[in-house]
C-alpha cells in the first residue's frame, strides 16, 4: 500500500467537497472530477509512471477541463457508469443538478487564467430542486439520477430527456442516496436516524430502519477492554449532531448487503460506533441488522473496492459469503479498511490530512483509492492485489429479492341463493337497494305520491249499483266541493 499526496492546487486552495473516479480506464490512465466550496467543477487524468530501479510508481496528475455554470458551492459529483452516454452529474447549494456530456465541438477558450480544456464538456440537461442537493447517485445502467434536497425531498430524473420520473417527499433533509446494483430499489439516509427503502420504479417507501432489538454482545476495544450491548431496543443511527456533511451509505457489488455508516449505541457507559450491515434477504423480515463493524470514531461513508478476492485460510468469515468483500469506513480523520471474513478493521491510514476528510471513490479495477478533503488536497492510495488476495473472475450469481409489497388480494363474491318470486315488481325491487322496501319514501316520492291521491280522488266517480269499497284512513284535509 503506497501513500501520494500530488501539491496540486485542484480547486485554488478551497475545500474539496466530492470527488469521483471514471468507471473506465484507459492504458492505466484514471479520470477524475473533483468539486469544492467553489462554483466550478474540474476534471483530472492521472496515471502511476513505470521507471526502472525505483519501488514506488511515480504519480502524475494532468489537468483535463474546467466546467463553469454552478453559481454556489458543488455539494457532490458522480460519473454515468454508462461508457455509451458518457454522461457527469453535479448538484449544487443553488438546487440545481447539472447534467454534462462530452461535445465534438472545440472547447471555449480558459477563463480566469486557467489552461484550455482538453475535452469540451457542455451542459445537457438541468433538474432542480427547492434548496441545496446533499447527494445524488447514478442507477446501473447510468441512464436516471436520483437525488435528496433539504427540500426533504428524493427525486429521480431521467438524464437523456430531463423528465422526472418520480418525487417522494417527508424526509427530514436526507443526505444519503445510493442505487441498488440490481436496480430494484433506492435506498436513502437522514439526520432523523432513518434509513429509508425505496421502489426504484414506483417512488414508494417499502421499509425504514430506526430502531431494533439487539442481542447481547461484547465488543473488544482498541486499548484493550471492553464494551458490554445490554439486550434491549436501541436506535441504531447517529442524530444530526454528527459531524458530517453527508451519510453515504452504499450496496455491496453484488447487492446482497446495505452497508450503512453512522451508526450509534448509546449504552450507559460509553458510546459505540461503526457500521451497520443489512442482509437483502432479510430487509422484509426482520428490523435489525445483520451485523456490526465497530470503529472507534463515527463513520459516514462506505465505499466498497469493486472487485471480489477469495477467501483466505482462516476459520473466521464474519458474513459467510463463499468470497471476501473489501470496503472502507470513512470518518474525518482515517480511513478504516475491512473486510467480509473478520469482524475487526485489518487496515488503518490515519493522519493524512490537516483538515476533515470529505470523499472517497475506487478505481474500477480496484487497485487505486481517492480521498478528499477539507484541507483542499487529494490523496491517493494505490493497493497491490496479490497483497490482499486472488481476485474472483467468474460471474456471481444475483442473490434474492424480498417480496416487500404484499399483493393485493381479489375479494370474494359472496354469491346468495335467490328465491322464487312471484311478479316481476318484485323482482325489480330485489335488485334495487332504494327499492328494498316499499315503504322506503324520500321527499320526491312523497311530493309525487300526495299529488296522486288528489287526482285520484277528484276524477275518480264510482258507478252507482257496486259494492261499497273498504273504509278509507281519514285524511287530515278533506275536499268539499261548493255549488254556485
Amino acid at each position: 500500500m503506497d501513500h501520494y499526496m500530488p501539491q496540486i492546487f485542484w480547486h485554488d486552495r478551497q475545500g474539496l467537497l466530492s470527488v469521483d473516479i471514471h468507471r473506465t480506464a484507459r492504458n492505466n490512465r484514471y479520470k477524475i472530477v473533483t468539486s469544492s466550496v467553489q462554483k466550478e467543477v474540474r476534471i483530472w487524468e492521472f496515471e502511476f509512471e513505470n521507471v526502472e530501479n525505483s519501488t514506488i510508481s511515480p504519480l502524475a496528475v494532468s489537468f483535463v477541463a474546467n466546467l463553469v455554470f454552478h453559481n454556489q458551492a458543488v455539494n457532490c459529483v458522480r460519473f454515468s457508469p454508462s461508457e455509451e452516454h458518457n454522461l457527469l452529474a453535479s448538484g449544487d447549494c443553488e438546487g440545481r443538478v447539472t447534467i454534462w456530456k462530452v461535445s465534438d465541438s472545440p472547447a471555449l477558450p480558459p477563463q480566469d487564467e486557467m489552461p484550455p480544456n482538453k475535452e469540451n464538456w457542455v451542459r445537457h440537461k438541468i433538474l432542480n430542486h427547492n434548496s441545496d442537493v446533499n447527494a445524488l447517485c447514478w442507477n446501473p445502467s447510468g441512464t436516471h439520477v436520483a437525488s435528496v434536497s433539504n427540500d426533504h425531498s428524493l427525486a429521480v430524473h431521467d438524464a437523456l430527456t430531463g423528465l422526472r420520473t418520480f418525487t417522494t417527499s417527508n424526509f427530514r433533509s436526507p443526505n444519503g442516496v445510493f442505487w441498488d446494483p440490481q436496480g430494484k430499489y433506492i435506498v436513502t439516509m437522514s439526520p432523523d436516524r432513518r434509513m429509508d427503502i425505496v421502489d426504484a420504479a414506483k417512488g414508494t417507501r417499502l421499509k425504514f430502519f430506526s430502531t431494533a432489538a439487539l442481542p447481547a454482545r461484547v465488543f473488544p476495544t482498541s486499548s484493550g477492554g471492553e464494551i458490554r450491548l445490554e439486550e434491549k431496543m436501541h436506535k441504531l443511527f447517529h442524530d444530526d449532531q454528527l459531524f458530517s456533511f453527508q451519510r453515504s451509505l452504499a450496496f455491496s457489488p453484488n447487492g446482497e448487503f446495505i452497508a450503512a455508516p453512522c451508526a450509534h449505541l448509546e449504552l450507559s457507559s460509553s458510546d459505540l460506533y461503526g457500521t451497520y450491515f443489512f442482509k437483502r434477504e432479510d430487509l422484509a423480515t426482520k428490523d435489525a441488522p445483520f451485523a456490526f463493524y465497530p470503529c472507534p470514531r463515527p463513520t459516514f461513508l462506505i465505499r466498497f473496492s469493486p472487485v471480489h478476492l477469495t477467501l483466505l485460510n482462516c476459520a473466521e468469515n464474519h458474513l459467510g459469503l463463499p468470497y471476501r468483500l473489501v470496503w472502507i469506513a470513512l470518518n474525518k480523520d482515517a480511513i478504516y479498511f475491512y473486510d467480509s471474513q473478520h469482524s475487526q478493521p485489518i487496515g488503518v491510514v490515519d493522519n493524512i490530512h490537516f483538515n476533515a476528510l470529505t470523499d472517497a471513490s475506487w478505481s474500477p479495477d480496484g487497485k487505486v483509492l481517492v480521498i478528499s478533503s477539507l484541507e483542499g488536497y487529494c490523496s491517493f492510495i494505490k493497493f497491490s492485489l496479490d497483497a490482499w488476495g486472488e481476485v474472483v473472475t467468474e460471474i456471481l450469481p444475483a442473490c434474492s429479492s424480498p417480496n416487500m409489497i404484499e399483493e393485493k388480494k381479489r375479494k370474494r363474491k359472496i354469491i346468495v341463493p335467490s328465491t322464487p318470486v312471484e311478479n316481476k315488481e318484485e323482482t325489480v325491487s330485489s335488485k334495487s337497494p332504494m327499492r328494498k322496501d316499499s315503504k322506503c319514501t324520500t321527499p320526491l316520492t312523497k311530493f309525487f305520491k300526495k299529488k296522486e291521491e288528489k287526482n285520484n280522488d277528484l276524477d275518480g266517480q264510482k258507478p252507482e249499483g257496486l259494492p261499497p269499497s273498504a273504509p278509507k284512513n281519514q285524511k287530515r284535509i278533506q275536499l268539499v266541493t261548493i255549488n254556485n
